[in-house]
């Protein structure tokens, strides 16, 4: 598991923890099994882009701010 599908895991479980909602709940918004969404929240499984759209709109979280959060706004804005 990379540092990275962690930070995000726990970015989006800590946000479900605060709106009150389960895993199922969500889930079910997203229109996936609890499973698959149980293993986003532990790194194991990374979303794709649209995805992760949906799970900031249901979690009521800005994108940009997850990115910054997880990646590190100093890797965000790096030249490559």
């Amino acid at each position: 598991m990379n540092t990275y599908a962690k930070d995000y895991g726990n970015y989006i479980r800590e946000r479900r923890l605060k709106m009150g909602l389960t895993q199922e709940e969500v889930a079910n918004k997203l229109g996936i099994h609890q499973v698959a969404y149980g293993r986003y929240e532990l790194g194991s499984r990374e979303p794709n882009f649209d995805l992760l759209i949906k799970i900031a709109q249901v979690l009521k979280f800005d994108p940009g701010e997850f990115f910054n959060s997880c990646i590190g706004e100093e890797n965000v804005n790096k030249d490559t």
